[in-house]
């Protein structure tokens, strides 16, 4: 099993879109995380989930695939790769975990959902960034009802 966690970082002001923030990717095998990294990894938090889960909508009803993930404004990359129902899931070259794609996908829209549910409403409604996460996230999780 593969668990996300992605966290906002306090003291930056008011919120907005491009708040930085961290993600941590714990399997089996290791861990790939953008805190206390140096040079600092922190990635724009809401920029960097949309980005996540469009890209992961690619995967879902697939049997092949990958692709590389690199947070918004940062050097931190994850790599997925998928063959059969199975999603190999990299960092920094190293195998952080395998797991079954269902349960994957599934637990990466446990992890964004419960971060929008953290602070979200903090960000203006008039923030653009806003309603880029909260498209993002709709469209995954109809994705994965399909």
């Amino acid at each position: 099993m593969i668990q996300f966690k992605f966290s906002l970082r306090p003291n930056q002001g008011g919120p907005s879109g491009f708040d930085l923030g961290d993600i941590v990717v714990t399997g089996e095998s290791g861990i790939a995380t953008s805190v206390g990294q140096s040079p600092d990894q922190g990635v724009m938090i809401y920029l960097s989930i949309s980005l996540l889960l469009d890209q992961m909508a690619t995967l879902v009803g697939s049997s092949k695939g990958s692709f590389k993930f690199v947070g918004a404004d940062s050097s931190f990359m994850l790599t997925f790769r998928m063959k059969g129902n199975i999603v190999e899931t990299s960092g920094r070259g190293r195998t952080i975990g395998v797991a079954d794609s269902a349960e994957l996908f599934e637990e990466v829209l446990r992890a964004a959902e419960e971060f929008a549910a953290s602070g979200f409403s903090r960000l203006p409604e008039s923030d653009a960034v806003r309603e880029d996460f909260s498209t993002s996230l709709l469209q995954f999780r109809r994705c994965l009802t399909r």
